[in-house]
């Protein structure tokens, strides 16, 4: 249902499918109002490209609107033919206090309406909530979710309740967890978004994202002005829904990846989407009030999706970081909220990826932040004592200053020969040291090291992009040699090794054991269960997530064995 397709920080872009429908996640879910709505579902997918959208069945099921549902369907009433999720009512219920509808029927309405993915009706917990009666909330939560699997016929929400107590959302993820559901959101969230509290929300995801299965989509519900969306997905949350899109509109309010503007404020429109580069704010306060609010609707859509497509791209060159270090500068409260990832430091850095495509920027004194500057202190503590001061990571090997992320323009006066055994070491562990001893080395247009051979064969490539080595089978099979099992391994089941033989990915399913130390984007010893050397390639995900994924790929494999020996 669920694979991930690039990673940084614990973001993710992932294909979420759902009845034969694809989401590409990070997503936004418009809400659509079923009563009326100021831009339709279908627009939303024709100018937008929409794939998901999230309405109220409790609104449906209280108004004139309910046989016409069950005639035809959600889609059809919504004229929507993506991905719709229903919300079962809880919000009526934390601002009302009390809705005339079971759990029960609340569930079978949704099944019966066809929505794609059903929530049950969980009790939400204010903010200000005593530990006492969050813990009797979620109690009835727990309950409702129990019943809710007599009733399932397709994905269903398993949200995460527990109020502002990190112990209940803890015991609500774990438990929740183990239920067969298929999307886990991160609910009663919305009090703490508006009143700007970050630093409880940061606490709050994280320790749901801790304890909620790995391999699952977490949404984060009611959360989806731009300037929190970045932050939101390096923690891991993958779904938004929100309606602020209109209710700013309504307020004359133009949402922006730095804030909140009032149209007032605007002497410029800062952004080039469609509907801003057009016109100016002076223009646009004199058109009648459903022209100002139609304007300000799709505009605030556009920033909004325009954010999730930066965020997206982010991810992919691995600059998320930087981006949430750029994004949280908007708000002190947010940068404020940031410093609560020290709390999860080992927890994060599992799912860091260990090499990116971009080089690594140092934005403030929150940079040290990262897991990976952890990690790396680990690491270079085998490499050799020759150092050099480096601004964020303080005493660095020289043999490492080409080597994500420690690049610097510096020179220094080293042998190829120690530089080539720094990395090893780093990479790769202090056994591998002797990994690339007595080879040929070849050098690029720049002079520097370029290819390791042994005789004629090609052991390894160091790669501009990080410094660090791309093996070859042959490279592969003298890491090896060096390392006991289980080090650097990655496991096959019979299945897949004559597969992986031929050089074809792995994937997630037909591991049976990974080495626990491994990262993601790492070098990778494909064996099978007698420890023979099948392939190497590119870890694709972190041990955790290829022990919990039943899809997508581990190990892209790069070479192998009957590649070599059969070319």
């Amino acid at each position: 249902m669920f694979e991930i397709r690039a990673k940084d920080g614990l973001g993710r872009i992932g294909r979420l499918q759902i009845n034969g429908k694809t989401v590409e996640t990070p997503a936004l879910m418009p809400v659509i109002n079923p009563k009326k709505a100021e831009i339709s579902p279908r627009e939303l997918q024709e100018e937008f490209k929409t794939q998901i959208v999230i309405t109220n069945a409790y609104i449906i099921y209280q108004s004139h609107l309910r046989e016409e549902a069950l005639q035809k369907g959600v889609h059809a009433l919504l004229d929507f033919d993506g991905v719709v999720e229903t919300d079962s009512g809880s919000f009526q219920l934390m601002t009302y206090g009390n809705i005339d509808v079971t759990n029960e029927e609340i569930i079978r309405f949704q099944n019966d309406i066809g929505s794609d993915v059903s929530t049950f009706l969980d009790i939400p917990t204010v903010p200000g909530a005593t530990f006492e009666q969050a813990e009797k909330d979620l109690e009835i939560t727990v309950k409702r979710a129990k019943e809710a699997q007599k009733f399932k016929k397709g994905a269903m929400n398993g949200t995460v309740q527990g109020g502002r107590f990190l112990p209940l959302r803890k015991k609500a993820s774990k438990i929740v967890g183990k239920m067969e559901f298929d999307i886990h959101p991160i609910g009663a969230v919305v009090p703490f978004l508006l009143k700007y509290q970050f630093t409880p929300l940061v606490d709050i995801i994280l320790t749901c994202k801790k304890f909620l299965p790995v391999e699952k989509p977490v949404h984060l519900f009611g959360a989806g002005h731009p300037l929190v969306l970045a932050f939101a997905v390096l923690l891991g949350c993958d779904l938004f829904d929100s309606a602020a899109y209109i209710l700013y509109a309504k307020g004359h309010r133009y949402l922006t990846p730095f804030g909140t503007r009032n149209l007032e404020d605007l002497l410029y429109f800062p952004c080039e989407c469609p509907v801003c580069t057009h016109t100016d704010p002076e223009v646009v306060s004199t058109l009648p009030e459903p022209e100002i609010i139609q304007f300000l609707t799709r505009h605030n859509l556009y920033a909004t999706f325009t954010e999730l497509h930066k965020i997206k791209q982010a991810i992919h060159e691995g600059s998320l970081w930087e981006l949430v270090e750029s994004r949280i500068r908007n708000h002190p409260n947010l940068y404020e909220s940031y410093k609560i990832i020290r709390k999860y430091t080992l927890f994060m850095e599992k799912f860091e990826p260990f090499t990116k495509r971009t080089g690594f920027f140092y934005t403030g004194k929150e940079t040290k932040y990262r897991p990976v500057y952890k990690r790396v202190k680990t690491r270079i503590a085998f490499v050799d004592k020759d150092v050099f001061d480096h601004p964020v990571f303080g005493k660095v090997p020289v043999s490492l200053s080409q080597t994500y992320p420690f690049h610097t323009d510096e020179v220094f006066d080293i042998s190829e020969e120690e530089i080539i055994k720094g990395i090893c070491i780093y990479q790769f562990g202090s056994k591998a040291a002797s990994l690339f001893d007595s080879t040929k080395i070849a050098h690029g247009r720049t002079g520097k090291i370029r290819h390791l051979y042994q005789d004629k064969t090609l052991l390894a490539t160091l790669r501009p992009m990080d410094g660090l080595f791309v093996l070859t089978f042959e490279g592969a099979e003298k890491l090896h040699a060096l390392l006991p099992f289980p080090e650097r391994r990655v496991t096959a089941d019979e299945e897949a090794c004559p597969f992986v033989k031929e050089g074809k990915d792995l994937f997630a399913k037909f591991v049976i054991h990974i080495d626990k130390n491994l990262r993601c984007y790492e070098e990778a010893l494909i064996t099978d269960d007698t420890d023979a050397l099948l392939g190497v390639g590119k870890l694709m995900l972190s041990p955790e997530e290829v022990k919990s994924f039943n899809k997508g790929v581990a190990v892209q494999c790069r070479r192998g064995v009957n590649a070599v020996h059969n070319p």
